[in-house]
């Protein structure tokens, strides 16, 4: 089985930061997206907050071996348990689904897109016009029913 083989968590420098969200990246080289969900080697979460976008942890697995294997990606599903989205190459249909039973959206974006301008876009994108996957999965009602007052005020 293709167990976690490390997990590495950014301790924060005393300055602690409330994120709104998570976004997990499947990353080999750390510098862009380069994996396909199912058999990514690497994870790096970042947390985002309406003034900062910051690493939160990198999480390595063994090397997984090819073909499917339900147990890989239940470990890899719970590993990102509370991140909003994960972006890889590549997830397929059976990954996809245990994805959004988890809550967490799956994005593919094409190969070697850089980590730093995907941020970039990611953060600009939710202080201007978040989209739907961005907002805190535990929002309590009274801001559940404010955002859905300001998707009716939105023009159609």
């Amino acid at each position: 089985m293709n167990a976690m083989q490390r997990q590495l968590r950014v301790i924060e420098d005393g300055q602690q930061r409330e994120h709104v969200f998570k976004v997990a990246f499947a990353s080999e080289s750390k510098h862009c997206v380069d994996q396909h969900f199912g058999s990514a080697h690497t994870f790096l979460v970042y947390g985002f907050g309406e003034h900062h976008i910051q690493l939160l942890e990198a999480l390595q697995f063994d090397q997984a071996k090819p073909g499917h294997d339900k147990g890989r990606l239940k470990q890899r599903i719970d590993a990102l348990a509370g991140c909003a989205a994960v972006f890889s190459n590549a997830c397929g249909h059976s990954a996809n689904e245990l994805l959004k039973q988890q809550g967490i959206c799956s994005l593919m974006v094409d190969s070697d897109t850089e980590l730093s301008v995907l941020l970039g876009d990611i953060h600009l994108q939710f202080v201007h016009q978040p989209l739907p996957w961005m907002y805190s999965q535990n929002l309590d009602p009274q801001q559940q029913e404010q955002r859905l007052n300001e998707l009716l005020d939105e023009p159609w």
